[in-house]
């Protein structure tokens, strides 16, 4: 499992110091890391190579309408989990549209089925 992001590395770690959540992550893949950013389809085409993973094993989570985006033009599902700040965005590309991030765990058993 890894993260996706636009933000700048430092920004992610400063974010993210006192989460105690990177550690359920095997890799984290930021703004440095490439040339483009969402939504370009880069980000997600990077991770994907530089972490041998399957396309059709993998499922993009995403709160944004540039990442959405990003995941579909590189091939890849995407569930959307809605936001104050995106509830109103086009998500129709999403394989799923959730109103809350605690439906993730099931939907992503679904949709890799």
């Amino acid at each position: 499992m890894g993260v996706v992001t636009s933000s700048r590395r430092d920004h992610f770690n400063i974010a993210h110091a006192k989460s105690g959540l990177l550690r359920y992550f095997d890799f984290i893949l930021n703004r440095e890391d490439c040339e483009h950013t969402k939504p370009h389809p880069e980000p997600y085409l990077t991770a994907i190579r530089w972490h041998h993973l399957v396309p059709e094993q993998c499922i993009v989570i995403e709160d944004s309408e540039r990442g959405l985006a990003s995941a579909r033009t590189a091939g890849l599902e995407c569930l959307i989990v809605l936001s104050e700040w995106t509830k109103d965005g086009d998500f129709s590309q999403a394989c799923r549209v959730l109103d809350d991030i605690s439906y993730v765990p099931e939907e992503v058993l679904c949709c890799l089925k």
